[in-house]
């Protein structure tokens, strides 16, 4: 096994390894660490006036301030103009991670929520369901706006979505590492691998696509709609960067798999067959016939017969046989 294949199997291996850590790095964020995320959503400094709201959420001014403050807000203060987070049940800043969210209170405590498959379902559900209970204590039908409702519903379909890519993502790498270490040893090993790596690379690519969408909707929904009341939407970038690591460490590890099927591949044992029988044809074609007469038979008048002019007499044989060169018929020359 020379060390050109090693080194052209070693390397599509190494950035194997990089794509399922830097994958597991994105993948597991808000969960492994709590600090990474996809991306946030900062309320600290939402502030929206009746005004606004009833507007915003197809709502009568009036309607609200008959129903009474403490009734729906659970405070009595009649001078109240303006509606926050707090007010309102929010928590000042949400991360949101894959697999669930984050969220910091206002008196600072950061907490988050148990990993879950499809969390964002219930999750949005509850908000929109929460949401409406306190407004519905007006009397009327709340609409939110389309932004809002096609941003929750986008979310909730594509973050399942998302999921599921990044397991298939996982397991695809995963079995790319364990064929990959068998890689050196054949041609069809090798050429297995090249065809889970060419999976695992679309998983990738398409988690960190499904990733990058959501984030993207998400946070234009929410500059889009309540930017201009002071609440924030941004991308977590250390998060942006480990997912489209893994997806080039996967693009270039099932490029270079590809390399190990034909510039590289191992030599087979049929050529190895092919080179032995090719070295025993050339020695014996340095073995003579042991039981041809060296110079051949001489007749009675010197000039030499063959087996095709008749077979020489036993004293033909012997007065007239090449002296010079003694006969051994049953000497093999040594190779």
């Amino acid at each position: 096994m020379g060390v050109g294949r090693v080194v052209c199997v070693a390397l599509p291996f190494l950035l194997t390894v990089a794509s399922l850590i830097a994958l597991l790095v994105g993948g597991l964020a808000g969960v492994a660490d709590k600090s990474l995320y996809m991306f946030d959503v900062n309320l600290t400094n939402f502030s929206i006036s009746l005004a606004d709201a009833s507007n915003l959420l197809n709502l009568n001014e009036s309607a609200i301030r008959d129903a009474g403050v403490q009734q729906i807000f659970g405070r009595d203060d009649g001078g109240i103009t303006n509606l926050t987070a707090p007010l309102l049940g929010f928590y000042d800043v949400y991360q949101i991670s894959l697999w669930g969210y984050c969220y910091t209170a206002h008196n600072g405590t950061h907490e988050c929520t148990k990993a879950k498959f499809n969390w964002a379902q219930d999750a949005l559900n509850g908000t929109q369901h929460d949401i409406n209970s306190l407004l519905t204590l007006t009397g009327q039908n709340i609409t939110l706006p389309k932004e809002v409702d096609d941003a929750f519903k986008t979310y909730v379909k594509a973050s399942k979505w998302a999921q599921i890519v990044f397991l298939i993502a996982l397991v695809a790498l995963v079995g790319e590492i364990v064929f990959g270490i068998f890689a050196n040893c054949s041609r069809v090993v090798s050429c297995l691998t090249w065809l889970i790596a060419g999976i695992a690379a679309v998983a990738v690519c398409g988690f960190a696509a499904l990733a990058t969408g959501i984030s993207v909707i998400v946070v234009g929904a929410v500059e889009t709609v309540a930017g201009k009341y002071s609440a924030e939407g941004e991308f977590n970038k250390r998060f942006m960067v480990a997912i489209w690591v893994a997806a080039a460490f996967a693009l270039a590890s099932a490029f270079f798999w590809m390399f190990t099927i034909c510039c590289c591949a191992p030599k087979t044992g049929g050529s190895s067959r092919s080179s032995r029988r090719s070295v025993g044809m050339e020695n014996e074609k340095l073995i003579g016939s042991p039981y041809q007469p060296v110079g051949g038979f001489h007749g009675a008048n010197g000039n030499s017969q063959g087996f095709g002019g008749g077979y020489p007499s036993q004293q033909q044989q012997y007065a007239k046989r090449d002296t010079t060169m003694a006969y051994e018929p049953y000497s093999h020359q040594r190779v």
